[in-house]
């Protein structure tokens, strides 16, 4: 399939937008395809890129002390703004890499703009959406540091159960906050509450 016309498929999901204005924001948004292990952020480099996942997943990572500190996926249907804390033209502290083949719209705050002078009513649902993203985000985050790895692994697995099939279990456990070693631990102690419960009933 065209990546144009994996792009439109996917705008239509959106009831409120006509078939015209589905077009002119396909023709109007960069679609572009990239290999598994391809780096769109390096540590160091200002962030000017928007991303909206069509296909694939992203990982976004902290290089610490010669390790890599997972701190977010992304999968499809979600976006990623890498901005920093510190505002727009400082440089980014993580990375953002493909860890599989991927398929991504590619956006920046120009063209936003522009968007949103072709098509004045998404104004309203661009802030909408930026909204819940962020209040969404921070309540994740206030589950996470005050939670267990336990609880921490229990919640990305009923939130994000492809992942587990999708990415190394390194980099999942670096997410969690533990060594793989504790992750396995963690499956197999779950494993067996669950068949002990099975075999109860």
């Amino acid at each position: 399939m065209d990546l144009k016309q994996k792009l439109a498929e996917y705008i239509r999901n959106f009831n409120f937008l006509t078939e015209d204005e589905v077009q002119l924001i396909v023709e109007s948004t960069i679609v572009k395809s990239f290999k598994k292990g391809t780096l769109l952020l390096k540590k160091g480099q200002v962030p000017d890129k928007c991303y909206m996942i069509l296909e694939g997943c992203l990982r976004e990572y902290l290089p610490l002390d010669g390790e890599e500190k997972s701190t977010a996926f992304y999968m499809e249907g979600e976006t990623v703004t890498p901005y920093t804390s510190s505002g727009p033209g400082a440089p980014s502290k993580q990375a953002l890499e493909c860890v599989e083949d991927c398929i991504l719209t590619i956006s920046n705050q120009n063209f936003e703009d522009e968007l949103r002078r072709k098509l004045p009513r998404l104004d309203a649902i661009i802030q909408h959406v930026a909204k819940e993203k962020l209040g969404k985000a921070k309540e994740e985050w206030a589950n996470f540091i005050s939670s267990s790895p336990e609880e921490r692994y229990t919640a990305l697995l009923e939130t994000k159960p492809a992942l587990f099939n999708r990415v190394p279990q390194h980099q999942i456990a670096s997410y969690l906050g533990i060594k793989p070693e504790s992750l396995s631990r963690i499956r197999k102690r779950l494993l067996f509450k669950a068949k002990l419960s099975e075999d109860l009933v």
